[in-house]
C-alpha cells in the first residue's frame, strides 16, 4: 500500500480501514434477525462512533482507546501500586509454569501498547487472557491440529481490538485469519493488525474490492461483517475461536454461529466465556448453545478467572465457588451428526474407529467385577459404545454375591467381543487384577495394548479411539490416559476438578524419574490408562505391595513416556476414599500377605525396585548402580513424604502445630490487648492529671480574681465610709460653729 507523503504508516492503514467500514455500513443488510446486535452491543457501539473520524493522535494511541472494548486502561499499570504488580506477576509465573515461554507473546509496544514491564516486555490482563487461552488450546489438543495443517484457516468470532489474532498470527505465521465482527469494530482490529503486520494482506468482505468472501483469495486477514457471516459456511475452517463475546450475544446468535462453524465442517471450536454475562438477559447458557453442534470438553487452566490477575488469590485450601458467571475454557469437537461427509483418516475406516483386524484385536480391556451390579450396565454400555471397535473385553468376577454374574452373562450373549470368567471364591484385588491381564495375554498374545476398566465408571465414546491415537503418535509412549471427572453414585458430576500429569517429551530415564517423583499425581487415574502390553508384562503387572498401582506406574515411567489427553473422557465414580489401612485387608488374602506388608508403601516399593533392577541381576535399563541408588533415594524421599503427609501421624502433628499456632495467636492477642488497655489507661490517666492541673490553676485564678474584687469592694466601701464621715463631720462642725456664732456675739457668717 502506497503511503501519502507526511502520513504515518499506521494512519494510512486506518484510512483504508475507515473507507472499507464506511462502504460496509452504508450497504443494505445481507441478513436479518440474528444480525441485530444485542442490547449490550447496541450500547457499546455508540461509544466508539467517534473512531470514524479519528485523528492521527488517536491512532497513535489506539490501544489506549480500546478500553471501550476491554475495560482496561493504561493508568492501571503505573508502578506506584506494587501490591497489584506482585499479584499480576504471580499469575504470570503460574501460567508460565503451565505453558512455558513457547506460547507467551507480550504486548506489542506499537500503537500505544501498555502494561507492566517484566523483563523488558509489556504484559497486561489482555496478554494473560490470551496466553491462558493458548495454554488451554495446547492442553486441549487444539494447537496440535492447527500446526499440522499447511495453511490453517482460523475464524475468530468477535475479535475485539485484535489482540488474540496478533498473538496467534505471531505463533502460527502461515495461518489465514478470518474475523467475523461488527464492521465498526474493524476500526480497531484491522488497524491494529494491519499496522503490526505491514507485509500482510487485508481483505474486507462487502466492499467494492472484495464483494464476497470467495473474492478474498489468499489474504492473510479477512474481515467479515457480522451481517455477511453466513458466507463463512462456504469456507473450509480448521478452528473457530470466541473469547468473551458469546456471553454478550443473544442465545439465537450463539446457536447461529455454532451452526455456521458446523456447516463449514470446522472440526474444532474453542470458547473462553462465562455462561452468560450478569446483565445479559437474552442468553441462557453459552455451553448449552454450543453443545447442540459440538461435543464440549472443559479444560482447566488455573481454576480462577483471568480477571483476578490484579486481585489477591484465595487462601490455599479454601473452596472457591464456581458459578455461571465464571469464565470457562471449552474445546468443542464437531458432532458427526451435524457435519457433511468428512474424508476418513488414514487407516481408520469411516473416520470413526478401526474395524476389527483379521489377526486379532489391537486392544484388550480387562474388567474386574465385585458386587457392583447396580453400576455394571452403565459401565458396559459405555465401553461397548466406543467408536474404536477393534478390542476385546474380558470380565473376571471375584466371586460376587449380588447380580453381577447374571448381568455379565447377559452382555456375553449380546456381544461376541465380551468374555466372562469367575472365581469360585474370593481372591482379592492384586490376584484378580493380575489374572485378568494374564488371561488377556494368553488369549490374544498379538494384542498391542491393554487397559484395566472398572465395573462402576463410564467412558466417553471417543475414549479408546483417542487413547490408541495417542499411543500411535509416539512409539516411545508406554501409557496414555485421559483427564477424568469425578461423578457421584447417581452419575452427577462433582466439583472435584481433573488432575493433570504426564512425561511427554522427556526421553531420558533420569529426567522422567525426577519429574515423576516431583510432580506425579495419584496413580488411581493413570492405572486405568491404555498401556503397551509388552511394557506391562515387563513390569510384573501388579506386585504384592500396598499401593501397587503407584509402583506399576513408576515402573512404566522407567520404560517410556506417560502421555495424558487433557480432554475429560473418563467419568470416575467416587467411592470410599483410598486408605492404606483399607488396602491391607482388600489387596491380598490374609494368608498371602508377606511379613513386610505392614511397612510404609514407599519402603515396600523401594524394596521391589531394588530387588528387580539391582540385586537379582535384573536389567538396570542402562543405568549405573550409583544412579539407581540416587533414584531410589529420591523416590523414597518424595513418595515417603507424600505418604506421610496423608497419614494420621502427620495430621496429628499438623493439628498440634495448628493448636500451637492458635495458642500463640490467642496469647499474642491477649498480650497486645493488655498492652493496648495499659496504653489507653495511661493515656486516660495523663489526661485526667492534665485536666486536674488545669482545674487547680483555674480555681486559683478564679479565687484570686474574686479576692481582688472583694478587696476592691472593701476599699471602695471603706473610702466611701471615710469620705462620708469626713463630710458629715465638716457639716456638723459648720453647723455647730454657726450656731455658736448666732447665739454668742451676734456676729454672722458672711
Amino acid at each position: 500500500m502506497k503511503i501519502p507523503a507526511g502520513m504515518t504508516p499506521e494512519f494510512a492503514v486506518y484510512e483504508r480501514v475507515r473507507d472499507a467500514v464506511v462502504q460496509i455500513t452504508g450497504a443494505p443488510l445481507a441478513a436479518a434477525g440474528e444480525a441485530r446486535p444485542s442490547a449490550y452491543w447496541t450500547e457499546e457501539l455508540e461509544n466508539i462512533d467517534y473512531m470514524v473520524e479519528a485523528s492521527p493522535l488517536i491512532i497513535r494511541k489506539l490501544r489506549h482507546h480500546s478500553f471501550h472494548l476491554t475495560g482496561i486502561r493504561p493508568y492501571d499499570y503505573r508502578s506506584k501500586d506494587d501490591s497489584r504488580r506482585q499479584l499480576f506477576e504471580a499469575r504470570l509465573d503460574a501460567l508460565r509454569a503451565l505453558g512455558g515461554d513457547a506460547l507467551l507473546v507480550p504486548e506489542a509496544p506499537g500503537l500505544g501498547g501498555f502494561g507492566y514491564d517484566v523483563g523488558g516486555r509489556l504484559f497486561n490482563v489482555d496478554t494473560l487472557k490470551f496466553y491462558e487461552a493458548l495454554i488451554g488450546m495446547e492442553r486441549g489438543g487444539v494447537l496440535a491440529g492447527v500446526r499440522a495443517a499447511d495453511r490453517p484457516v482460523v475464524c475468530e468470532i468477535g475479535a475485539g481490538w485484535g489482540g488474540f489474532a496478533y498473538q496467534f498470527k505471531t505463533l502460527v505465521p502461515r495461518a489465514r485469519y478470518v474475523i467475523v465482527d461488527f464492521a465498526e469494530v474493524f476500526l480497531f482490529s484491522a488497524t491494529y493488525l494491519g499496522a503490526l503486520f505491514p507485509a500482510a494482506t487485508l481483505a474486507f468482505v462487502g466492499t467494492a474490492e472484495t464483494p464476497t468472501l470467495a473474492d478474498a483469495g489468499e489474504a492473510d486477514f479477512v474481515f467479515v461483517p457480522h451481517t455477511r457471516a453466513h458466507e463463512v459456511a462456504q469456507s473450509s475452517l480448521d478452528l473457530t475461536v470466541n473469547m468473551v463475546s458469546f456471553q454478550e450475544m443473544t442465545g439465537a446468535q450463539v446457536r447461529a454461529y455454532a451452526a455456521l462453524a458446523a456447516s463449514a465442517g470446522c472440526p474444532l471450536l474453542y470458547s473462553l466465556n462465562r455462561e452468560r454475562s450478569p446483565y445479559n438477559t437474552e442468553l441462557d447458557s453459552v455451553s448449552a448453545a454450543l453443545a447442540e453442534r459440538y461435543a464440549l470438553t472443559e479444560v482447566e487452566v488455573l481454576g480462577t478467572d483471568y480477571t483476578s490477575a490484579l486481585k489477591k488469590a484465595p487462601k490455599a485450601g479454601k473452596a472457591v465457588e464456581r458459578t455461571e458467571f465464571n469464565y470457562r475454557h471449552f474445546v468443542g469437537r464437531l458432532d458427526p451428526a451435524h457435519q457433511g461427509p468428512v474424508p476418513a483418516a488414514p487407516g481408520v475406516p469411516g473416520g470413526s474407529g478401526a474395524a476389527p483386524s483379521t489377526g486379532g484385536p489391537r486392544v484388550v480391556l480387562g474388567m474386574t467385577l465385585y458386587n457392583n451390579a447396580r453400576h455394571l450396565r452403565e459401565a458396559m454400555d459405555s465401553l461397548l459404545a466406543q467408536t474404536y471397535t477393534d478390542f476385546r473385553l474380558v470380565l473376571l468376577d471375584d466371586a460376587s454375591a449380588d447380580e453381577t454374574e447374571a448381568v455379565a452373562r447377559e452382555y456375553v450373549s449380546r456381544d461376541p467381543r465380551v468374555s466372562y470368567y469367575r472365581h469360585a471364591s474370593r481372591r482379592a484385588m492384586v490376584a484378580t487384577w493380575c489374572e485378568v491381564a494374564t488371561i488377556a495375554a494368553r488369549e490374544w498374545p498379538a494384542a498391542e495394548f491393554f487397559a484395566w476398566t472398572s465395573d462402576h465408571d463410564r467412558w466417553h465414546p471417543d475414549w479408546l479411539e483417542r487413547m490408541v491415537a495417542e499411543m500411535d503418535s509416539d512409539p516411545g509412549t508406554v501409557l496414555a490416559y485421559p483427564a477424568s471427572r469425578r461423578i457421584g453414585d447417581g452419575g452427577e458430576e462433582l466439583e472435584k476438578l481433573p488432575r493433570y500429569f504426564d512425561t511427554a517429551g522427556l526421553t531420558e530415564i533420569k529426567a522422567r524419574w525426577r519429574h515423576f517423583c516431583r510432580e506425579s499425581i495419584g496413580a488411581g487415574d493413570m492405572v486405568y490408562g491404555l498401556m503397551r502390553a509388552p511394557a506391562l508384562a515387563a513390569c510384573g503387572i501388579f506386585r504384592p505391595v500396598l499401593r501397587p498401582d503407584k509402583l506399576l506406574v513408576a515402573e512404566l515411567a522407567l520404560r517410556g513416556q506417560i502421555r495424558q489427553v487433557p480432554d475429560v473422557l473418563w467419568f470416575r465414580r467416587e467411592t470410599s476414599a483410598p486408605s492404606v489401612s483399607r488396602q491391607v485387608h482388600t489387596l491380598l488374602l490374609p494368608e498371602e500377605a508377606p511379613a513386610w506388608f505392614g511397612w510404609p508403601p514407599s519402603l515396600q516399593h523401594v524394596r521391589f525396585l531394588y530387588r528387580t533392577y539391582m540385586r537379582d541381576g535384573g536389567s538396570r535399563l542402562g543405568l549405573s548402580r550409583a544412579a539407581w541408588v540416587g533414584m531410589l533415594l529420591r523416590y523414597e524421599a518424595s513418595y515417603g513424604w507424600k505418604h506421610f503427609r496423608k497419614s494420621g501421624t502427620f495430621h496429628w502433628l499438623n493439628r498440634t502445630l495448628d493448636n500451637l499456632i492458635w495458642t500463640r495467636k490467642i496469647t499474642m492477642h491477649h498480650v497486645r490487648r493488655l498492652i493496648y488497655e495499659a496504653l489507653v489507661g495511661l493515656r486516660a490517666f495523663r489526661g485526667r492529671v492534665r485536666r486536674l492541673r488545669r482545674r487547680v490553676v483555674y480555681e486559683i485564678l478564679v479565687a484570686g480574681h474574686r479576692a481582688a474584687e472583694g478587696l476592691a469592694w472593701l476599699w471602695g466601701w471603706a473610702w466611701r465610709r471615710i469620705v462620708g464621715s469626713g463630710r458629715r463631720l465638716a457639716y456638723h462642725a459648720l453647723v455647730f460653729t454657726r450656731r455658736i456664732g448666732l447665739r454668742g456675739g451676734g456676729t454672722e457668717l458672711r
